[in-house]
């Protein structure tokens, strides 16, 4: 039986939050199992003023925080998120949650020894970031699992060494930064350390922003070592016209190695629908979410992606 709430946060009609669990319609369209559709909330549809987000900011940021920490996630390798040229400024320090859940799909993984489905595999992350200059920033990563019928593990850690921005917005016709990664994955989890070098072009026209992602991975220790380096590229459209509510299209793909490219239908490949909606009185909390569309043989069928960060000084 589906359930329907309605969350009335104020007394006028201008913030609403309106949440529905569906139940049997979701999972004849997702084919899985019934237990955990019972279980989460799958569709939060937010309708709220900006009056009263500045007003409720802390409400609203911890409704958000309850929703998506009761859902179930899966990821594959990694988080999806497109990144852009801007840095933080000079000692402002973020905080980030990274969720994201595999409602279907057909593959499986080696999880710590076992090959698991990664239907409703939970992934966690948590993130710190500090602006050492305005242009240069850095970052600590601790990833978590949770497949579904084996234990939340921790898996790994990530280090960003360089997060640099070059020049001024839009001194340049590009803007311009460049993005370096070390992961550390458990014992048990990966054999193989891993870095990874970004580039991040941006290009903005009016309220219309193009970001471009070409990405290096090199595996530098464990039996893989002898691999290529791979080659992933990612973009991102967005329409920034308005302050709150900003949507957009990102593309993932995972290509193969730099020197000899993999078939497309042999390519990790995704397209993901996204959102960001900032809130708070200086805009201090972002939600990024979307839902991703595996678009190749070796590609999780459905992923949802959400990323909630908070910027302090």
């Amino acid at each position: 039986m589906s359930i329907f709430i309605i969350v009335n946060l104020i007394s006028d009609s201008h913030c609403i939050i309106y949440i529905y669990q569906v139940n049997a319609y979701v999972k004849r369209l997702l084919k899985v199992d019934r237990e955990y559709l019972t279980n989460y909330l799958l569709i939060t549809l937010a309708f709220i003023s900006y009056k009263q987000i500045m007003k409720r900011s802390g409400i609203i940021f911890l409704l958000i925080i309850t929703i998506v920490a009761s859902y179930p996630v899966s990821l594959f390798g990694q988080f999806y998120k497109i990144y852009g040229y801007q840095t933080l400024e000079a000692n402002e320090k973020e905080l980030v949650y990274w969720y994201s859940v595999i409602p279907s799909s057909d593959m499986i993984y080696d999880y710590f020894g076992s090959y698991v489905g990664r239907d409703w595999l939970m992934a966690h992350s948590l993130e710190i970031e500090y602006g050492i200059s305005n242009k240069y920033t850095v970052a600590l990563y601790a990833d978590f699992e949770h497949p579904k019928g084996e234990q939340f593990r921790y898996i790994r850690a990530k280090a960003v060494a360089m997060y640099y921005r070059f020049f001024e917005k839009s001194e340049r016709p590009v803007d311009l930064a460049v993005y370096a990664e070390y992961i550390l994955p458990r014992k048990g989890y990966n054999r193989s350390e891993e870095i990874e070098l970004k580039l991040i072009l941006e290009k903005d026209v009016r309220f219309h922003q193009v970001i471009l992602n070409p990405t290096f991975e090199k595996k530098i220790s464990g039996l893989d070592v002898t691999e290529g380096v791979e080659f992933v590229f990612n973009a991102g459209y967005y329409y920034r016209g308005n302050l709150i509510f900003q949507p957009g299209l990102e593309f993932y793909m995972k290509m193969g190695e730099l020197y000899n490219l993999d078939p497309f239908q042999e390519q990790k490949n995704y397209i993901f629908p996204v959102f960001d909606l900032f809130f708070g009185k200086k805009q201090q909390f972002c939600w990024h979410a979307g839902v991703g569309f595996g678009l190749t043989d070796l590609t999780d069928n459905l992923i949802v992606k959400s990323i909630l960060s908070w910027g302090f000084f």
